[in-house]
């Protein structure tokens, strides 16, 4: 074999060689970036909130399932506590005074309203202003709520109430307090938005039912109805 077939041939493996390199250097990054671009997508910011932040994180397991009655914090730094730490909602048209005035929780608050019914606002917390909860029909983004700016124009608006602390009145004193007008909402499931200073720092599921529907049931059918969630 002569010099310059023996030239040929070996400038043709290196040249493979440079090409398979080269294609795998761009498969690593390509996938490299596509993971990026999956773990910071904005559908995986709520999930990634709730699992930052405790006792009302979501699991792997239960993400795609939101509970009626849990406070879910969102917008906070590692190791950040919220502003309000706990509620307590109180009603005045079914259950008994236990089911009614249940002490603060993350978890588990009252979270089943008829239409008409008057709810009383206890939260726990440190600020005495500065607290607001705007009530929207349910979306199944719940990520909506972080970026868009939420007002009166917002897109299922319902009402909003601000949570103020009177000094003068006694400690077991409401807050704020509204109702959802049958003749203007329909039942259905709603979500609480709380924000402090404008920033929402808690999400909280809630379901309304027709007048009547619920204040002939008992408190034990009552928690059945709380303990139930709504697949995202």
């Amino acid at each position: 074999m002569n010099t310059s077939t023996h030239k040929k041939r070996f400038m043709k493996k290196v040249s493979l060689s440079l090409v398979a390199g080269l294609t795998l250097f761009l498969t690593v990054g390509c996938n490299n970036g596509a993971n990026a671009n999956t773990n910071n997508s904005p559908d995986n910011l709520f999930n990634e909130n709730l699992a930052s932040n405790g006792a009302s994180a979501n699991t792997a397991q239960n993400q795609e399932t939101m509970v009626l009655g849990k406070l879910y914090f969102v917008n906070l730094k590692e190791g950040e506590q919220p502003v309000m730490t706990g509620l307590s909602l109180f009603g005045n048209r079914c259950g008994s005074k236990d089911f009614n005035h249940k002490p603060y929780a993350a978890e588990g608050i009252r979270s089943v309203f008829e239409l008409d019914e008057w709810i009383e606002f206890h939260p726990q917390t440190n600020a005495t202003t500065g607290i607001k909860v705007m009530v929207f029909k349910h979306k199944a983004d719940q990520n909506f709520y972080m970026k868009n700016a939420l007002n009166d124009e917002t897109p299922d608006y319902i009402q909003e109430c601000e949570l103020n602390k009177d000094p003068d009145a006694d400690e077991t004193e409401h807050w704020g307090s509204f109702y959802l007008h049958p003749e203007e909402v329909a039942p259905g499931y709603y979500d609480f938005v709380f924000t402090y200073n404008n920033k929402v720092f808690a999400i909280m599921l809630t379901k309304f039912y027709q007048l009547d529907e619920l204040s002939v049931k008992s408190d034990s059918e009552l928690e059945k109805l709380m303990a139930q969630g709504i697949n995202q």
